[in-house]
């Protein structure tokens, strides 16, 4: 099918390229009538790619990101003969272990850790993190690459090795409540709130596009922002909105929200 006809809609051209990828697996599949799987995607992308992959009726597709709670997942794509448990090989589970009781070990140092091998992070599921070990969903074709090379996590010596998908552990994220009050829900507001910093500030956040709202990155200050809200600004963090709405006595909206820590 037709890349420009089928994201025509999308104006992020960073999203509209990981679109035209996913085209071209779903037209290959046709073509070759083999298996294809995207890169790890986000929720957001996921929406996007699941949108267009509704529009062919000679494939399936099976979106999976190793655990229950995935947040990053690929998408596999196959005939519409095949069923996905025929498929080989899907995702690959790692387990990082050392001794992390002097130091908070947080997803940023792993994350960096791995990057630092040369791996894209497209290559990388989710980072699933315990007291004194993690849990990493990879691609396959990476899985040997990272337990051979992958000797430290900071400044701290680790050990690598390969488990099964039954051993995976799932996490809850920590979270610190904070409360605010702003003069209006625009997401400038908002971020300003969250991360006590001027609106002048937030707004340089947002022309850089570092700001995401549910996973979409949004360039507009001016987006009103709703209850349970996944706020994200890169190099700043993550943020759920609890709940926007009662107002003070001096006619300010008070806003709480959980930081992601």
């Amino acid at each position: 099918m037709e890349r420009l006809k089928l994201t025509n809609h999308i104006k992020d051209i960073e999203l509209k390229n990981k679109m035209f990828k996913v085209i071209d697996k779903a037209n290959a599949t046709m073509k070759n009538y083999d298996v294809r799987q995207t890169e790890f995607l986000n929720p957001y992308e996921i929406k996007n790619a699941i949108a267009i992959l509704n529009s062919y009726s000679d494939l399936k597709y099976s979106v999976d990101g190793g655990h229950k709670e995935a947040e990053r997942s690929k998408i596999f794509i196959y005939p519409f003969y095949m069923e996905y448990e025929d498929i080989d090989d899907n995702l690959k589970f790692i387990q990082v272990e050392g001794n992390f009781k002097f130091k908070s070990i947080s997803h940023k140092d792993y994350l960096g850790s791995l990057m630092g091998l040369g791996i894209k992070r497209e290559m990388i599921g989710d980072i699933i993190i315990h007291d004194s070990f993690c849990q990493i969903i990879v691609s396959c074709d990476i899985c040997d690459f990272i337990i051979m090379n992958l000797q430290k996590v900071s400044t701290n010596s680790v050990s690598v090795y390969e488990i099964s998908r039954e051993d995976i552990i799932e996490s809850s994220l920590n979270y610190k409540d904070i409360s605010f009050t702003v003069s209006s829900s625009r997401l400038d507001c908002i971020i300003s709130g969250l991360y006590n910093i001027s609106r002048q500030e937030s707004l340089k956040y947002i022309n850089a596009e570092r700001v995401f709202v549910n996973y979409e990155k949004i360039t507009s200050a001016s987006k009103e922002i709703e209850n349970n809200s996944l706020i994200s600004v890169r190099g700043k963090g993550r943020a759920v909105i609890s709940k926007i709405g009662d107002i003070t006595k001096k006619g300010r909206i008070k806003v709480c929200a959980k930081l992601i820590i």
